[in-house]
């Protein structure tokens, strides 16, 4: 089996090629297509999708990954399950579409182990702080609340998305993520390809 992931930006590629092998074992192939931003992604994706359906094997998948950005979900979705009817009417439900709610980072202060590995001095019981139990509920925005923790906890640069990324991603554990976005996209992956 072969995925192809289409992603909005730089620092969900990178996570995603630590993260998928967790998820799915290293018997199937991906590649990770980075748009450079959401905007590029929603206004390419219906010809890309075209390309999809005009040649996609039978042993494909596409899997849709963008972050919610206080966006409405259910209209996001919308946008990306129109773009890809094409190939869904084609080929069948070989497409996952998943938002993350509220951004990438939500994934990340899910597992606060994975973090502490590269930045010891984040303290363990972070996860179990009132405002961080459920990362995906964080208010006003989850990539401002982790600079501000990484800044409290003396890491003067804050945080750098694609080093961040790069460093805390081999160490996330995908059985035990705290985020229901990151759970609800593990899950669906592996649905997608049995």
């Amino acid at each position: 089996m072969h995925i192809e992931f289409l992603v909005e930006e730089s620092s969900t590629a990178t996570a995603l090629k630590f993260i998928v092998p967790k998820i799915i074992g290293d018997i199937h192939t991906f590649e990770v297509h980075n748009f450079g931003n959401k905007n590029s992604l929603l206004k390419r994706l219906p010809e890309r999708m075209k390309t999809y359906a005009s040649f996609i094997p039978d042993d494909w998948r596409i899997v849709i990954l963008v972050d919610e950005d206080r966006a409405n979900c259910q209209e996001l979705k919308k946008k990306l399950c129109d773009a890809s009817s094409v190939v869904t009417t084609k080929k069948g439900n070989i497409v996952l579409h998943r938002i993350v709610v509220e951004e990438l980072e939500s994934w990340f202060i899910g597992d606060v182990a994975a973090i502490r590995a590269e930045y010891e001095k984040i303290p363990v019981s972070l996860s179990q702080q009132a405002k961080f139990r459920n990362p995906d509920a964080i208010k006003g925005g989850t990539w401002e609340e982790l600079d501000k923790i990484l800044k409290k906890y003396g890491y003067e640069t804050g945080l750098q998305k694609i080093d961040f990324a790069q460093k805390v991603s081999p160490h996330m554990d995908v059985e035990n993520n705290q985020s229901r976005s990151f759970q609800v996209f593990r899950d669906g992956l592996r649905r997608i390809i049995t």
